[in-house]
């Protein structure tokens, strides 16, 4: 007679908010990457506009983007300028900035990450130099919304008040 596994099942379901940080971006970056034979599209973030390096090209998944799209959405609206009125780009430096004014990341490789995920769900349109040569992405106001980190103090209320926008 064979034994039985009773390890509980644990149910995932509906949209769980999630805080920006490097952890967070790392984990879903790595879950939205092409797999050998699965469909993909490249994504250059970094290749042409800053480093001149072809080699960071991404090949991400269209499927696995399109299952994490809410939580890529919801860790991009934790950027600072996100948070701010009438701003259309995001300038490398501000990228590391949350809302709350505290750095997110100080590592380039975690922001690009997040980056390639805003342009492989198109809530970026791309990169463009600034009037004063800074490097900046060019956001998509309709599909970025402002959003708060599950471990701020105004979260509770916020969320009551957003929680239908998210749990579709």
């Amino acid at each position: 007679m064979g034994i039985l596994n009773k390890k509980p099942i644990i149910k995932s379901e509906g949209f769980h908010p999630i805080e920006l940080n490097e952890d967070n971006v790392q984990a879903i970056f790595n879950r939205c990457l092409a797999k050998e034979g699965e469909d993909f599209y490249n994504v250059q973030v970094v290749g042409s506009e800053l480093s001149k390096n072809p080699s960071d090209i991404v090949q991400l998944s269209g499927e696995k983007m399109e299952k994490n799209d809410q939580n890529i959405r919801y860790l991009l609206g934790q950027l600072k300028t996100i948070h701010l009125p009438d701003v259309k780009a995001i300038t490398l430096q501000e990228g590391f900035f949350r809302y709350d004014n505290h750095v997110w990341t100080k590592d380039f490789n975690s922001l690009f990450q997040l980056y390639a995920l805003a342009l492989g769900c198109v809530y970026f349109r791309g990169f463009g130099q600034t009037k004063d040569g800074n490097i900046a992405s060019l956001i998509d106001y309709n599909r970025c919304t402002p959003t708060l980190s599950p471990k701020d103090p105004n979260f509770p209320a916020w969320w009551e008040a957003h929680k239908g926008e998210w749990e579709v």
